[in-house]
Order: structure tokens, then C-alpha cells, then sequence
């Protein structure tokens, strides 16, 4: 007896050996498979989060601490910093960020100083060519929502290192950076290293680093009015490096 030859269902064909109906079960199929590829890109994206950036400062304000009106009652005249603080959150909607605090680490001579965040304003010149730095308010958590970008300027100031109790060759007061000491330095090697950082909550720390690199005449400045927005070069790049000449300094 001959076996009977097998017909299939023209109204169906084969899928992965699964018989899959033409007219209703692709219908079915096709949202299966969406909602398995919803489903992956929602765990890529719980595990990418937000994704926050910090990049380099296209400027750094250099500034005595009599300069800026910051001199405390009994505290020497002191260097003091103010970073523009430019973030970007490229993180799907939904989720955001929050900034909780600012540093910014300058490494000079061999000399790395850390200050932390004071105050958030803007730095400017008053009519009478003074440097300012008018305030908004003091340095706050903050958040960066995603698909998002948040810039501001910050007023940094030194806080002490704590010490061991024993630790003999450390010096609580190691981030307070002298101004005259601090010029000395400059003469002798006019370069400084920044390297601007934000925690963000949950314990993650993001760094951008951009170089200072003071010229004969910018020294000069410093010296004699006190102050200097000198130009902080992003080195990654690999462009080339646009500089600013003396004529749009403040001159005392």
C-alpha cells in the first residue's frame, strides 16, 4: 500500500518549524515580535541610564581672592577659580540626572590644589574695569534632564583635607594657594593642568581636562591687575588652538 502524500495547508507556512497561520497568526506574530524588541530596548536602556557628560571650560577665571571681594577677616590673600560648567544629558526620556556637587582639581609646578563648588553666578567687569562675580545663589544640587543640556559658572573656593591623626606629612590647609606663592609658580612654569569634575548621585564622577598655557604678557596681568581669564585649551581635540590676544584683556 502506498503512503499517502502529505499536503500541506497553503494557508500556512513554516516559521523556526512552527506552523504559522497566514491570515490571523501573523498578526499575532508580528506584535509578539515588536513587543520582544520593545522589550529589549527598554533593558538596554535601564542598564545605559542616564548618560551625563561634563565638557572642558573654554576659559578660566584666575583671580585673587582680594580681587573678588572673597578675602575672609584674618585669611591671606588667596588664588580662586571660576569654571564655566557646561553639561549634556543624551539619555533616552526619562532619564534625568542630578549634579550633586562640583570640584575642580589645578595641578601647577608640580602643586594639585582641589576647590569645591561655592557659588553659581557669572563673572563680568564693572565700569570701572573691575573684575565682579555677581551671584545667583549658592552652589545647590541641580538637575540635567535628559535630552538636555545645563551651563553655568562656578565660584570655587578650597575646603581643608582631612588629615589622619598621625599623618604627619599632610597638610589640612594644602588647597589654600597663597597669591604671591602662586604667581612665583607662574613665572616659573606658566602652565596649569584643570581638570573639572561633577558627581553625579548615585556615586558616579564625570572629568573634562583642558590646559592653561600663560604667556609673558598674561603673567604680566596677573601680577598687576589681579585677575585673568586666560583661554583653557581642550587637548583632546586635536585642533588647532585659537588664542586670545592681549587686547581683549582687562587692563588696570
Amino acid at each position: 500500500m502506498n503512503p499517502q502524500p502529505h499536503h500541506r495547508d497553503p494557508e500556512t507556512f513554516s516559521l523556526f518549524g512552527l506552523r504559522v497561520g497566514r491570515k490571523t497568526e501573523i498578526i499575532a506574530l508580528a506584535a509578539f515580535t515588536l513587543s520582544i524588541g520593545g522589550l529589549v530596548v527598554q533593558a538596554v536602556n535601564l542598564v545605559r541610564g542616564a548618560v551625563v557628560q561634563v565638557f572642558p571650560s573654554d576659559q578660566i577665571v584666575i583671580s585673587s581672592t582680594n580681587k573678588l571681594g572673597r578675602r575672609y577677616v584674618e585669611e591671606q590673600n588667596r588664588v580662586a577659580f571660576i569654571a564655566a560648567m557646561d553639561y549634556v544629558n543624551t539619555g533616552d526620556v526619562g532619564y534625568n540626572a542630578v549634579i550633586r556637587q562640583e570640584r575642580i582639581l589645578v595641578s601647577a609646578g608640580g602643586r594639585p590644589i582641589e576647590h569645591r563648588w561655592y557659588e553659581f553666578g557669572s563673572s563680568d567687569i564693572d565700569d570701572t574695569g573691575a573684575l565682579v562675580f555677581k551671584r545667583d545663589s549658592e552652589a545647590r544640587p541641580f538637575p540635567i534632564n535628559a535630552g538636555s543640556a545645563v551651563s553655568h559658572e562656578t565660584l570655587f573656593t578650597p575646603w581643608e583635607i582631612d588629615c589622619a591623626e598621625n599623618d604627619t606629612a599632610c597638610d589640612p590647609r594644602a588647597n589654600y594657594w597663597k597669591w604671591d606663592a602662586f604667581l612665583q609658580t607662574m613665572k616659573a612654569t606658566p602652565e596649569l593642568t584643570v581638570t573639572t569634575t561633577g558627581v553625579v548621585y548615585g556615586g558616579r564622577t564625570i572629568t573634562a581636562t583642558c590646559v592653561v598655557r600663560l604667556r609673558p604678557w598674561e603673567i604680566d596681568v596677573l601680577e598687576k591687575v589681579g585677575w585673568l581669564a586666560p583661554a583653557c585649551i581642550d587637548t583632546s581635540t586635536g585642533g588647532p588652538v585659537q588664542r586670545k590676544g592681549p587686547e581683549k584683556t582687562a587692563q588696570p
